[in-house]
């Protein structure tokens, strides 16, 4: 194999340098400049997409250069279909970014069986040192990240700590329940009375977002969220459950009652905003970024003041058994292709970003730029948090780190505590993380090859007829009679297969 030239740098520093180099990358110490470039598939988040055009022009990706002594070719794919166009050309980059088990059709082991991506078990030691070690430290990590039979065929993104694994949650206006003389809500009365006493104070309906974010926020109240979760090991379907039944004749009667916005069908970002910023509305589902955060920065009525809610229970005293809880390993990864002519190489540069270096790199950039350590803590500085051109902290920090995205690498929660600062969004972190979700959510999970096909093909009919139901059962379009009539269409379109596919997959990662 070609080995990786590093910078040389004259002395005893040259040394030293390139043997912790060597260290952290797993490299020999005997190097040669590898032929050629990696090129390397990598899809950009839309903050990303206006900032960055090459990655390798970014202050992150000459770091990268510089740090391994790989050049690489990065693609910037303008659209998702580029994906599907990519791998029907048989024209493969080395390296390939996606979540592949819900963006390659029949997920990771159909791309293996179909030569689009390869295994590096037998590798992995050798090139892979980092990884290898974080995963063997971390055996309940490496069960997500693996195929069925225990193949590891990427390089995973891995959320830290459990800190990182909350997205979203009810958000109310704080000030408006002091006003009242209300409490923060925890039932699903506690919610209908503050909405009610809110229609007062709202200049549209009290409660402002899209209805899937409403209906899987107070459907987990009945113990039926909009998705398939485990209940004790058993697979089950929410939207086939009497309970998401009872859950949308509450949100019908709300819609009567002028509570919900009557125009959640057609909700956009901005119409959201508009609500929540100028009194519109007093409650909604929102980020703990680009919710809270966003909300809170962009405030002019003094004394505005914004509070998460719990996810909603039926009794006063339970505990919620979902939340928009995320997977601690979701399926995103970066594969080697089977058209990789230096798999050694691919690896060894995708293997540094687990590197106790690396993961610096990674998650904070650069040491005196957009970080300092300050008492043992690594610090973003005002470049990033507060950028003298008005670039916001994403921005940013897609410039010098992938923290804000999704990438190879092992996110640190420092990052999220920094990231979301403000003492409404920490709490948000907390409230919305107390409840029952990581007994219920799927992990990633990998059908075979042609259950997946299936399962992609009822998939695709059921969650069209559920939204169209659901909307309609919402919006008074359709009686609550006509519920068993919903019930049997879904079990003609297979509901009752797709349940089964997903517990014999389930079965499976269960004995891993």
């Amino acid at each position: 194999m070609k080995k990786i030239k590093l910078m040389a740098i004259a002395g005893v520093l040259c040394l030293s340098l390139i043997l912790t180099s060597c260290a952290s990358l797993g490299l020999s110490k005997k190097e040669s400049k590898p032929e050629g470039t990696i090129s390397y598939w990598m899809p950009l988040s839309a903050t990303d997409k206006v900032e960055i055009k090459d990655m390798a022009k970014t202050p992150l990706g000459k770091a990268l250069k510089e740090r391994t002594g790989i050049d690489v070719e990065y693609i910037h794919p303008d659209s998702d279909e580029q994906f599907n166009l990519m791998l029907a050309s048989g024209d493969l980059p080395d390296i390939i970014q996606t979540n592949w088990v819900t963006d390659y059709p029949g997920g990771p082991e159909k791309a293996i069986q179909e030569k689009q991506i390869i295994t590096f078990d037998e590798m992995m030691e050798e090139y892979a040192p980092n990884l290898t070690k974080y995963l063997k430290e971390h055996p309940e990590i490496d069960k997500l990240v693996t195929t069925n039979d225990g193949k590891h065929y990427m390089f995973p993104f891995i959320r830290g700590d459990e800190y990182l694994l909350i997205s979203h949650g009810p958000v109310v206006r704080k000030d408006w329940l002091d006003d009242l003389g209300m409490e923060v809500p925890e039932t699903m009365d506690d919610w209908y009375n503050m909405l009610k006493a809110f229609k007062e104070k709202a200049s549209g309906a009290p409660l402002t977002t899209y209805l899937p974010l409403v209906n899987g926020i107070f459907s987990s109240a009945y113990g039926a969220p909009q998705a398939f979760f485990v209940d004790n090991g058993e697979i089950k379907y929410g939207p086939i459950l009497d309970g998401y039944k009872e859950c949308l004749m509450e949100l019908n009667r709300w819609y009567k009652e002028g509570l919900l916005d009557n125009n959640f069908m057609g909700l956009d970002s901005k119409m959201m905003d508009s609500a929540i910023l100028t009194g519109g509305s007093g409650a909604t589902v929102g980020s703990v970024g680009s919710g809270i955060g966003k909300w809170m920065a962009a405030a002019q009525e003094e004394g505005y003041e914004l509070v998460a809610a719990p996810y909603p229970v039926l009794n006063k005293g339970e505990k919620a058994m979902f939340s928009a809880r995320q997977n601690a390993a979701p399926g995103f990864g970066a594969a080697i292709s089977a058209k990789c002519k230096n798999p050694e190489i691919a690896m060894q540069f995708l293997d540094y970003f687990y590197s106790e270096e690396g993961l610096m790199l990674l998650n904070f950039g650069i040491e005196g730029e957009s970080y300092e350590m300050i008492d043992g803590y690594p610090t973003y500085t005002e470049l990033i948090t507060k950028n003298p051109n008005g670039k916001s902290m994403a921005a940013m920090l897609g410039q010098y780190a992938r923290s804000a995205t999704q990438a190879p690498f092992v996110q640190d929660r420092r990052y999220m505590e920094q990231y979301a600062s403000l003492p409404q969004q920490k709490d948000a972190i907390e409230v919305w993380g107390n409840t029952d979700a990581d007994k219920h959510i799927l992990p990633p999970l990998a059908p075979s090859a042609e259950e997946s096909s299936e399962l992609a093909k009822i998939l695709g009919d059921v969650n069209t007829h559920v939204e169209e139901y659901t909307t309609k059962f919402v919006a008074g379009q359709i009686s609550f009679d006509d519920w068993d009539k919903y019930i049997s269409q879904l079990k003609t379109l297979k509901i009752e297969r797709a349940i089964e596919i997903y517990q014999n997959a389930y079965d499976v990662y269960s004995a891993k």
